[in-house]
């Protein structure tokens, strides 16, 4: 059986490949590696990886793809994780965005916007290329923004079995297990919205209700283990939910704004330094490759955040070789193989169609939501929670957003663009042919500059 990895030069990989080897659940012949930076993939093959299949006593053939092509062909699963243009253009998208007085940030607002549209259509030329060469695999989806992205496969393609996944939702696992001094596999998150947008309405710690419990007497242990949800409190105590951290972005708008002014970057300037330091040194192979690599995740995760919310993270330190259980993406993603390939029906939060789930929202609507595996495929479970009127309002504001995207890319028109970017909230109405004119003028300025 063979696992195809799209995007495998992400320093976000190793975690993935040490999780699949530390398994014994999850055994495939063949894990190909493909990314449009061959370069860097080749780097890191040689250093990070070859250390991690050394721990681990290689078990697998692990190869490395010259073109998508041979990547895909044959493979059962596949898991794509790449961003279009790298951070560099990532970068260009958030300093746009904040010339042109909207927050900079990869997956909301004015940066979703464009990471969209220009991602979309490689995804779809990449669905081309699996359907001729591995008509029956499996795309599980990491590529931001990617409940859109996932949205975008299902509404412009016939392609069907893909599902999209985030880490963000179940990391409020980790913060709940921190409140309640117990382990995060203790605790149970009904959950529902869209991708970087959704909402904890139910908590449970071994089978027992504790959302109450958690925002009327532990918010402040809940805000302990992740400083800047403190900033939600507000917004927790009157919706009786615990938002998706994105919310932020959302709920403190201008605030995200005026640190990001003040700091004179976005998060992308953050990650690229982060990302050279750490390729230098693979490079450079004058240290152990773990050892830079622990201290590039050490920064990587205490950095999160900072610079939006201006607060600190509590940290512990990072040791990959030493991490048993993952909360992270890697986590995510090797629970969907082990529910496809073994029938688990471990629940997760996932991006998958809506199937009726919600009757305000179309049956083919992407949502994020708790899952199960039922006959082979991931439908939503439990019953639809009563959204306040706040939440709700918000959600079908950015799902109108997400189709006229996608109608966009489908047409091409820039008046459709532009119809898009108005449906988003933080656009004033009236201002979205302006704003769009202000965005790719700068855009296009910062690629020359």
């Amino acid at each position: 059986m063979k696992l195809t990895i799209i995007g495998a030069a992400s320093p976000r990989f190793p975690l993935l490949l040490h999780s699949l080897l530390s398994r014994t659940d999850l055994c495939f012949d063949e894990v190909s590696l493909f990314d449009s930076d061959g370069e860097k993939l080749g780097l890191l093959n040689d250093t990070v990886l070859e250390e991690i299949l050394q721990f681990h006593g290689s078990r697998m053939t692990l190869t490395v793809s010259p073109s998508l092509e041979e990547a895909v062909d044959g493979s059962a699963y596949i898991f794509s994780s790449f961003r279009t243009g790298g951070q560099r253009m990532r970068g260009i998208d958030e300093a746009a965005a904040i010339s042109c007085g909207q927050i900079g940030q990869e997956t909301v607002g004015v940066g979703g916007y464009l990471l969209a549209l220009r991602t979309i259509p490689v995804v779809l030329e990449q669905i081309k290329v699996i359907e001729r060469r591995a008509p029956h695999a499996t795309v599980i989806n990491f590529t931001n923004p990617s409940g859109l992205v996932t949205q975008a496969v299902c509404s412009l393609t016939g392609f069907s079995r893909i599902v999209g996944i985030c880490d963000a939702p179940q990391i409020i696992a980790d913060y709940v297990a921190s409140a309640f001094d117990c382990q995060p596999e203790q605790v149970g998150l009904s959950y529902y919205g869209l991708n970087h947008l959704g909402w904890a309405h139910s908590i449970t710690i071994d089978g027992k209700e504790v959302i109450d419990e958690l925002i009327d007497h532990r918010l402040d242990r809940f805000f302990a283990a992740e400083p800047f949800y403190a900033d939600l409190e507000q917004y927790i105590r009157r919706t009786r939910m615990i938002p998706n951290e994105y919310l932020y972005y959302y709920v403190h708008t201008q605030q995200v704004l005026e640190n990001q002014r003040r700091s004179g970057k976005g998060r992308a300037e953050v990650i690229q330094g982060l990302d050279a330091t750490l390729y230098a040194a693979l490079s450079a192979r004058s240290e152990d490759p773990l050892k830079a690599y622990n201290r590039y995740i050490d920064r990587r995760n205490s950095s999160y955040m900072t610079l939006e919310s201006s607060h600190q993270r509590n940290q512990r330190t990072f040791s990959l070789l030493d991490q048993h259980t993952s909360d992270g993406y890697d986590a995510i993603a090797l629970g969907v193989l082990s529910s496809l390939v073994n029938g688990s029906d471990t629940p997760m939060i996932l991006n998958i169609k809506n199937d009726g789930f919600d009757p305000q929202l179309q049956d083919d609507d992407i949502i994020e939501v708790s899952a199960v595996n039922t006959g082979g495929w991931f439908r939503p479970m439990g019953i639809l929670p009563h959204l306040p009127d706040e939440a709700r309002s918000l959600l079908m504001s950015i799902k109108v957003f997400e189709r006229r995207i996608i109608e966009a890319v489908r047409s091409g028109k820039s008046s459709d663009a532009i119809a898009a970017l108005g449906a988003h909230p933080f656009v004033e109405t009236g201002e979205a042919a302006a704003l769009y004119r202000c965005i790719m003028q700068a855009r296009s300025a910062l690629e020359v500059s």
